[in-house]
């Protein structure tokens, strides 16, 4: 089972970091897009550049293909059988699957936890407005209950200063 190397197809190193790998790619684009290079090979060149940089461009996708060549590498040069390449590489495959698996779950989670959030906030600003309204509505009651105490006071003054 032979392993793409990426790395060669984009021309950049195995360490090289994501601002490397976009730059190889634009240049690389630019030279071999079918539109400006009309040389036979320059679609399937790029359908490798574009799956290259797919791949080098994810973090986690990359993470899966560098542990790939490095079971590919070991295996490879430790002389073993196609079989056990294939079948660790069968296994690999497996545990990326389900590792994205996990991703996606995660990811919903998340976005469900948010939902979440984002209702308990509505909710928590309708019942703040709904106490903003119930404490002004108790306030305008006892602002007039107290004009009603002024104007019985008033009234009892003036019957009290009749009477003298």
């Amino acid at each position: 089972m032979e392993l793409k190397d990426y790395y060669a197809i984009m021309q950049v190193s195995p360490d090289a970091d994501a601002a490397v790998i976009a730059a190889a790619y634009r240049a690389l684009a630019a030279r071999y897009h079918p539109d400006r290079n009309k040389s036979p090979d320059a679609t399937l060149r790029m359908q490798e550049l574009n799956e290259a940089y797919a791949v080098l461009s994810d973090a986690h996708k990359r993470d899966s293909y560098d542990r790939k060549r490095r079971l590919h590498a070991h295996f490879s040069g430790a002389g073993a059988q196609n079989g056990a390449v294939a079948s660790t590489m069968h296994v690999q495959d497996k545990i990326d699957r389900a590792l994205r698996r996990i991703r996606e779950i995660q990811d919903r989670a998340l976005e469900q936890v948010r939902q979440i959030q984002e209702r308990t906030s509505q909710q928590v600003r309708e019942i703040q407005e709904r106490s903003n309204q119930q404490v002004r509505e108790i306030q305008e009651r006892a602002a007039r209950q107290i004009q009603e105490i002024q104007a019985r006071a008033l009234e009892q003054i003036r019957e009290i200063q009749d009477s003298l």
